[in-house]
């Protein structure tokens, strides 16, 4: 004798589309926190332009500011160094810009980060 089969009980085969649904609302969850990451980022750029990093050599004898968009803004040399050899002043001038530019780009990538961080690192993306 065969055995009977009992009914789905009014229930369906088909998928009801709930992985779909899920996928789309995390791939608008992700755009929208892309694009709040970018209004960020974009402010944090403009802000760098008046964010100012300074540096000095020779004993401070030589001093250059420059801003976070990695601008000089400013050299300032001491009358100390007036009957110096302009070699000598340049070769300052040269280290005091290249420390403070140093400065400024170790900042923007610190501060970057944290940025990306917040947004990006608590994502899981099954990896």
């Amino acid at each position: 004798m065969a055995k009977k089969i009992r009914g789905l009980g009014g229930r369906s085969l088909k998928s009801s589309g709930g992985k779909k649904n899920d996928i789309m609302k995390l791939m608008q969850e992700a755009q929208k926190t892309q694009e709040l990451m970018e209004q960020e980022l974009k402010q944090f750029e403009n802000e760098l332009s008046i964010k100012e990093f300074e540096a000095t050599s020779g004993g401070g004898v030589v001093k250059v500011i420059v801003t976070g968009d990695l601008r000089v803004k400013d050299i300032e040399i001491s009358d100390e160094l007036e009957d110096e050899e302009f070699e000598i002043i340049k070769d300052m001038i040269i280290a005091a810009t290249n420390e403070a530019l140093e400065k400024a780009k170790l900042y923007k990538e610190e501060e970057t980060e944290k940025i990306s961080q917040k947004y990006l690192g608590g994502l899981n993306f099954g990896m």
